[in-house]
């Protein structure tokens, strides 16, 4: 197992990295989303040092602040301590990117491949010294931090049909954010990849939330991915539901342990959107779970409602992409599945696995993951999962 950071600058440039302990200087390789491969030789950036100690990445699909992290690094000669030739910077929401990856090769260090778990801006750091060491905790989150403070200058509106992917990269790009990868919502009629009526924000009113209004209303999953980019995706977009990795006996043995827990918390298995964009053509629509494997079926338990009203649907087919979406962001934690396993970084929230496990807790089925740790000291990794149920 192997742990790299990159400190970026505000054009996401490397200017230092940083290594676990014990690791080796001599080169890695980073795996881009592209699917090529760059490998860094040791003299090709400066400031190489091995203090990374330990730490976890969080991601949790509930949270617009997708992914969170914290590590504990060495801290010699200050390097990480206000004062330092760079340590100025790097407290004024300093870029981290963190790497996780493995060692392969006969020799000690003869080659790394490494995935990107998650591009932060720095919280906040607690400098401790003890008998002449010294340690930094360090904690962040992702790029969404930029809308947290970042409130429209004044009062401004998008006309009815302005392309969505428009009102999203402008409110984005006002924020600050200069890396933007949106769906471009090709599977949909052209009309639904606009919005339905004219959309206003007030003097005051914060970039973030009008941002995740748009989205959430439109069926468009939106979050930073591990490389910093604002990504859209659209939730019904053909392979969506595919299965990207399998846990079991025939498939492998990288599943530890298996925990189910069942509680009448927020326990809806169906959900209900109603559409007023169009006072004269209100449209609505409701998925149910009638999976017969699921713990919370209609049939078995009665019909238990979410209900969503919103003046900014007057489609059916949003309507539809909107009340799938919801089910999985609203309904069913009650039903909380939570795994370790030796760790895959490479995961993104929503992804769906396959878990099967049928002698004890009786799982086989697919599953949206909902959380998920990277770790960076350990291989055993936590995922969280909701079933992915049959929806009618």
């Amino acid at each position: 197992m192997r742990v790299h950071m990159d400190v970026l600058d505000t054009d996401f440039n490397v200017i230092a990295q940083f290594h676990d302990i014990g690791d080796s200087s001599s080169g890695f390789t980073h795996i881009h989303e592209d699917g090529t491969n760059h490998f860094h030789s040791p003299t090709d950036i400066s400031g190489t040092e091995d203090i990374l100690v330990d730490g976890n990445v969080d991601v949790d699909v509930t949270r617009l602040t997708r992914r969170t992290f914290t590590a504990n690094v060495l801290n010699p000669n200050g390097v990480w301590s206000p004062g330092s030739d760079w340590g100025g910077m790097f407290y004024v929401n300093r870029l981290i990117r963190l790497w996780r990856g493995i060692a392969y090769g006969e020799s000690p260090g003869s080659g790394k491949e490494l995935v990107p778990i998650g591009t932060f801006m720095i919280d906040a750091a607690d400098v401790e010294v003890e008998r002449s060491m010294s340690i930094v905790t360090l904690s962040g989150s992702d790029l969404w931090k930029k809308f947290g403070k970042s409130a429209f200058r004044w009062a401004k509106s998008w006309a009815a049909n302005t392309p969505i992917n428009t009102v999203i990269s402008d409110i984005a790009t006002q924020a600050g954010i200069t890396d933007i990868n949106l769906d471009p919502l090709s599977s949909r009629a052209a009309a639904d990849t606009q919005i339905p009526k004219k959309f206003m924000v007030e003097q005051g009113d914060n970039r973030g939330e009008a941002l995740a209004r748009v989205c959430n209303e439109n069926g468009i999953d939106i979050y930073f991915d591990p490389m910093g980019r604002l990504t859209t995706q659209d939730f019904k977009a053909p392979g969506d539901t595919s299965v990207v990795y399998t846990y079991g006996p025939e498939a492998n043995n990288n599943l530890l342990t298996v925990k189910a827990s069942f509680t009448d918390e927020n326990l809806y298995n169906s959900v209900l959107v109603i559409g007023t964009g169009a006072k004269s053509a209100i449209v609505s629509s409701r998925v149910r779970d009638t999976d017969p494997t699921s713990v919370t079926n209609v049939d078995r338990l009665g019909e238990r409602t979410f209900i969503h009203e919103t003046d900014l649907i007057q489609t059916q087919t949003i309507a539809d992409i909107v009340a799938k979406r919801l089910f999985y962001q609203k309904v069913l934690v009650n039903e909380d599945i939570t795994l370790e396993t030796i760790c895959n970084p490479a995961f993104e929230g929503n992804d769906v696995i396959r878990v099967k496990e049928t002698e004890f807790s009786k799982l086989d089925g697919t599953f949206r993951i909902k959380a998920f740790t990277v770790p960076m000291s350990t291989s055993r990794q936590t995922i969280r999962l909701l079933r992915e149920i049959k929806l009618t």
